[in-house]
């Protein structure tokens, strides 16, 4: 019997994590924090998921850094890897950062950036007979290396 369970739970290991269908749309919820550089930065209430099907998975919100200059757009470009889930959700492993401001998408720019971005699944709980569906989360932290960037680090946290 264990040596039918074995060989089954290697193939499973070792095949890609690309299970999940496409998907892109907008969810609106709570931006919980953003911080650039170790700065709160207010945040927008919205973002976009978006998910290619084969593995990447952009994480998309705005900002706005200042009163003086225009809102941006922060795009956390991430690769889903197969041995980084469980049953409380998802780690991802960041890949890159895309920056721009609102109404210039031919001036972004794409900088390579590590860290993690977390997608924390809903647990339904019971109270009672009833099932309570919490909140999902979403949680990342980038480390962007180049010199050039308009910054060192970038931290959010947002629930939906």
């Amino acid at each position: 019997m264990m040596r039918a369970i074995l060989p089954l739970s290697l193939v499973l290991a070792v095949s890609p994590a690309w299970a999940n269908p496409p998907v892109d749309e907008t969810k609106t919820g709570g931006c919980l924090e953003l911080k650039i550089d170790g700065r709160p930065t207010p945040c927008n209430h919205d973002f976009r998921l978006v998910d290619d099907g084969k593995g990447e998975v952009n994480f998309v919100t705005g900002y706005r850094e200042g009163q003086a200059k225009p809102e941006m757009v922060v795009n956390f470009a991430t690769a889903q890897v197969p041995n980084m889930e469980n049953a409380y959700g998802y780690a991802l492993r960041l890949t890159q950062v895309t920056l721009m401001t609102v109404g210039s998408p031919d001036q972004q720019r794409h900088w390579p950036a590590k860290g993690l971005c977390f997608l924390v699944k809903p647990n339904p709980v019971r109270a009672g007979a009833k099932a309570v569906r919490q909140d999902i989360v979403v949680m990342c932290s980038a480390n962007l290396s180049e010199v050039a960037t308009p910054m060192q680090r970038i931290d959010w946290k947002f629930v939906f």
